[in-house]
């Protein structure tokens, strides 16, 4: 089974993992890892290479990031650089609830990089004009 890190600027990442474990309980071989104000690139990137160390059990990773080359992101794409984590690591970014919490019930099946991003996509809806088509 994959780790899962969830990574972002400010505390987003702990919240998520907070609501993550509300629907799933103890979520084995997971953290979650933020960029704090004050905090540098190298700091981030320690903790991150720490944190998918510990997550990993020989399956790999996969980082979600909360934003598209923002730190958290840029310090994941520069693991995949490194023979260390190249080919263990997959980062996707954008990170949203319905991608991560479909991620954690269906890794253990080995899902799919682009169904993470499809669910991910198909969480995002306007409320107001579907209920408006109905």
């Amino acid at each position: 089974m994959k780790g899962i890190i969830l990574a972002s600027h400010g505390k987003l990442a702990d919240g998520m993992m907070d609501t993550l474990k509300m629907f799933s309980g103890d979520i084995q071989q997971a953290d979650a890892i933020c960029f704090l104000p004050g905090e540098d690139m190298k700091e981030f990137l320690d903790k991150l290479e720490k944190a998918i160390d510990a997550v990993d059990t020989g399956d790999g990773v996969v980082v979600f990031c909360d934003l598209l080359f923002g730190s958290p992101c840029n310090c994941s794409g520069k693991l995949l650089g490194d023979s260390r984590y190249a080919g263990r690591v997959n980062v996707i970014t954008g990170m949203n609830l319905p991608m991560i919490m479909e991620y954690e019930t269906a890794r253990t099946g080995g899902m799919k990089v682009e169904e993470v991003i499809e669910t991910g996509q198909k969480g995002i809806v306007d409320f107001n004009a579907m209920l408006a088509s109905r």
